[in-house]
């Protein structure tokens, strides 16, 4: 379930953000990007079996970033589960090509589709374990840990930019 987080576990995702909407959203518009935009369109459950068996009780929350992308399910998450969400945004990964299309096109990839990515709450304990599991699989190569789980805020998510937060 999403809704398993408490304060103190960390947020990790699989991989990069916003391969899939960046790349839907090129064909769709024709639009001729440089760069290698493709979709992250894959079946996860291999990289999640993955995940439980080198940490069974280490992961307190699951969800794919789909609609909506990476900031609309933590914000579900953080609802959910009653706590606050420190998203450190210079620890997303993103992609060279969907970065540039993102600041072409002037839409921020943590609010673009992925379907072939997942979040997950992991419990600090089992962090080694959990990001090791992710690493050696083909679909979790680029797998980072991009923020953690605050008492205070409960339901909201704050964005640190690197420079400054915002909620």
């Amino acid at each position: 379930p999403d809704s398993g987080l408490r304060p103190g576990d960390l947020l990790v995702v699989t991989g990069t953000m916003g391969d899939h909407g960046f790349a839907v959203l090129a064909v769709r518009h024709g639009l001729s990007l440089s760069g290698d935009l493709r979709s992250d369109v894959a079946p996860l459950n291999g990289l999640v079996r993955a995940v439980l068996d080198a940490a069974p009780a280490g992961v307190s929350a699951m969800k794919d970033p789909t609609r909506g992308g990476l900031a609309s399910a933590l914000h579900e998450m953080a609802k959910k589960s009653g706590v606050g969400i420190l998203l450190e945004e210079p620890a997303v990964p993103v992609a060279p090509a969907v970065r540039a299309a993102a600041e072409l096109v002037g839409i921020d990839p943590l609010h673009v589709a992925n379907e072939g990515k997942a979040i997950l709450g992991v419990r600090p304990e089992s962090l080694d374990a959990v990001l090791a599991a992710l690493r050696s699989h083909p679909l979790g190569h680029d797998a980072a840990v991009v923020g953690r789980c605050l008492a205070e805020r409960s339901g909201s998510v704050v964005l640190d930019t690197g420079v400054g937060r915002r909620l």
